[in-house]
């Protein structure tokens, strides 16, 4: 995630993660500005009367030089006003010099050299925990705003609507298989040679982005109860992000806003084209994705509901997806659900009691197919956003959701289903929460 500190759930609490750092930040107001303009003068006067370079930059090398300042300065700055815990960056030479698609202009050789000089004592602008170099160990340096950025925050009273991300850089990511020993491994990104279909994807992105950049989107935090979560409506792009290292994986939507808000901060403050923005929900996706690649139609209307299992309808939703994911039969209740069941139940009874339920796609289930049923969630949540525009109805997604304008959701709800069935080959659900339905 670019806006927010992503935090790790353990049970019964929140483990703080550094989030990776944004290139493509960039200072939007004059307020904003000016800090980073300070910045730039006072760092070059520094190098200067230090002797830290012999000849002046050539024109590429300083306007890189500058940008890099800027990105690192705007990112700090709005991760700060996040409340982020710090942000990792690369100083690997074999990072920065290599030629990949994802490698944005500021992460050049000279990048470690910049964040140096940022955190020398005389600037403040930076503090950084630069990692060891241990041969074999992935090297992360975390870098936070330093007292002297602090300082110029408060002074030119900066928020969140004070930086904008550039309309660039790679939308198409395809990222390798994690590590599962590693809990805290996101999956590193891959390069990969573009093809008709990699095309496509990042067309249809770039549409997206496009008329989503245009789209009239407020918020209102009346009525909402503390702590907000801390977002600039600036944050609108999205990527695509593949997993396994194939293109048939994953491809779910990541970037907006919108989705690093709780499901009632959404509701109550969203405003889409002026009016209160609505959530339609695509229910039991997974579970019926699965029946349409299996070829056949699901067996009810409620695929969690289980007979001896009827007040454990979470509990069988959430072990059901799990056995999709699995690559083995599960042998274990899955994280923080054992709780959802009686004291009494067992692991092997209740996967005995969906699979019987569910015969039709009984050699579906443990076969590790989750990636490739978020895929074709992902295609549909694609071609709903392509058809919503085409209808001139601004619809922002949320994995397997969208929230619209509440004037629309009769119509959204239409498309929703028409696109499900086509793409799935199965019939959809699309529900509204009860407090907004009309």
């Amino acid at each position: 995630m670019d806006q927010l500190s992503s935090a790790a759930r353990v049970e019964g609490r929140e483990v703080e993660r550094d989030r990776p750092f944004n290139p493509y930040r960039f200072a939007a107001s004059e307020n904003a500005k000016d800090i980073v303009r300070e910045a730039i003068g006072l760092l070059s006067t520094y190098e200067v009367r230090f002797g830290l370079r012999r000849n002046k930059r050539r024109p590429k090398d300083q306007e890189t030089f500058e940008q890099t300042v800027e990105a690192i300065l705007s990112d700090l700055i709005h991760g700060h006003l996040v409340g982020g815990s710090g942000i990792f960056v690369t100083r690997s030479n074999r990072v920065l010099g290599a030629k990949s698609r994802y490698r944005p202009a500021v992460y050049s050789k000279a990048f470690p050299a910049t964040l140096d000089l940022l955190s020398k004592p005389e600037m403040g602008y930076v503090e950084q925990d630069v990692a060891p170099d241990i041969q074999g160990v992935s090297r992360s340096t975390v870098i936070r705003p330093g007292q002297r950025l602090l300082d110029r925050i408060t002074e030119h009273d900066v928020d969140l609507d004070d930086f904008d991300t550039q309309q660039t850089g790679e939308t198409i990511i395809l990222k390798r298989l994690k590590d599962r020993a590693n809990f805290w491994d996101d999956g590193e990104r891959l390069d990969y040679p573009d093809d008709g279909a990699t095309d496509r994807y990042r067309a249809q992105m770039a549409e997206i982005n496009q008329w989503l950049h245009e789209a009239d989107l407020k918020f209102d935090w009346k009525g909402i109860a503390w702590p907000h979560t801390p977002i600039s409506l600036r944050d609108r792009r999205l990527r695509r992000v593949f997993t396994q290292g194939r293109f048939d994986s994953g491809g779910r939507l990541f970037g907006g806003f919108w989705q690093q808000l709780r499901k009632d901060e959404r509701r109550v403050g969203l405003r889409i084209s002026g009016e209160k923005a609505v959530e339609l929900d695509y229910g039991q996706a997974g579970a019926r994705i699965l029946y349409g690649m299996a070829g056949r139609q699901p067996t009810s209307h409620d695929l969690y509901r289980l007979w001896g299992y009827v007040q454990q309808r979470e509990g069988i939703k959430r072990v059901m997806s799990a056995m999709i994911f699995a690559d083995k039969p599960l042998e274990r209740f899955p994280q923080f659900t054992r709780k959802l069941f009686r004291s009494g139940d067992k692991i092997a009874d209740v996967v005995e009691a969906i699979e019987q339920e569910h015969e039709p796609i009984r050699d579906r289930f443990h076969r590790g197919l989750g990636h490739e049923v978020q895929f074709i969630e992902s295609q549909i949540m694609v071609e709903v956003l392509l058809v919503m525009k085409a209808r001139g109805i601004t619809a922002l997604p949320i994995h397997d959701a969208l929230m619209v304008p509440a004037s629309a959701a009769a119509t959204a709800r239409e498309m929703m289903l028409s696109v499900f069935q086509r793409v799935a080959g199965v019939e959809g659900i699309v529900t509204q929460s009860k407090a907004e339905a009309p």
